[in-house]
């Protein structure tokens, strides 16, 4: 019930939820004018700045920044490699972020030959995240045997819970953590509760400083950039909050 309510909140204060609801407070109080013409200016701003490459860069650039990649992976001493699952379209497709991440994963895998664990839960009534890309690494040419699938973590918390169980389990201390650069910084703060070593790799990367006429015209994929990253604000002000 709780994990229904955050992600509809999700949905009503992220873009382009909290927009479609301005412009309806609008249309409701179209009878005073001024409000409405000054909400109006407000929302279209926001909804412009926030869907061009400027802003969005400024806003995940941050995130992104936060950690790099190890400079060479073959001198990584770690027991796993983990990926954190990100969704999926239908019971068969992964989304970018989550197939950027299980690229990065299975180029680790195929110069350290370690397992690969994968976390992520059902993103679809037909198939988990974690599921889809077992299939996918499977036919990749990873051994089943050093595949580990988590198929019930819902969001990051619970991918951490679970990673530590399996690592603890398994008698791994030290792994490698894939996952977007603009999520590393919360999944890290999340992992230093578990007493794991833990080796940030990030990928998806998602910034880009080159900038032409069309970075300040307003586009969905730089609106949803801005969107992730906005969540991924609050999400690390929750947690730290939260303790």
């Amino acid at each position: 019930m709780f994990e229904t309510l955050k992600k509809l909140i999700e949905y009503v204060i992220f873009p382009p939820g909290i927009i479609i609801i301005g412009f309806l407070a609008l249309g409701v109080s179209a009878r005073k004018i001024k409000f409405a013409l000054a909400g109006a200016l407000f929302f279209s701003a926001a909804l412009y700045l926030l869907s061009t490459g400027p802003v969005k860069n400024a806003l995940i650039s941050p995130l992104e920044n936060t950690y790099y990649k190890p400079a060479d992976v073959k001198m990584l001493k770690a027991d796993a490699i983990a990926v954190l699952g990100a969704g999926a379209y239908n019971g068969q497709t992964l989304d970018g972020d989550s197939l950027n991440r299980l690229i990065a994963g299975f180029l680790l895998y195929r110069k350290l030959h370690i397992p690969v664990i994968i976390s992520g839960g059902y993103s679809t009534f037909t198939a988990s995240t974690a599921k889809i890309a077992e299939k996918i690494l499977l036919k990749m040419g990873v051994g089943r045997s050093d595949i580990i699938t988590d198929d019930k973590s819902n969001d990051t918390e619970q991918n951490v819970s679970a990673l530590e169980a399996i690592c603890k389990k398994r008698g791994f201390a030290k792994i490698i953590l894939v996952t977007s650069a603009y999520h590393m910084k919360r999944a890290v703060f999340l992992f230093k509760g578990t007493g794991l070593d833990i080796i940030p790799y990030p990928t998806d990367f998602k910034s880009d400083s080159r900038y032409n006429l069309y970075s300040f015209l307003p586009g969905m994929d730089n609106l949803a950039v801005s969107a992730d990253a906005l969540h991924e604000y609050l999400g690390y002000v929750y947690y730290k909050l939260k303790g």
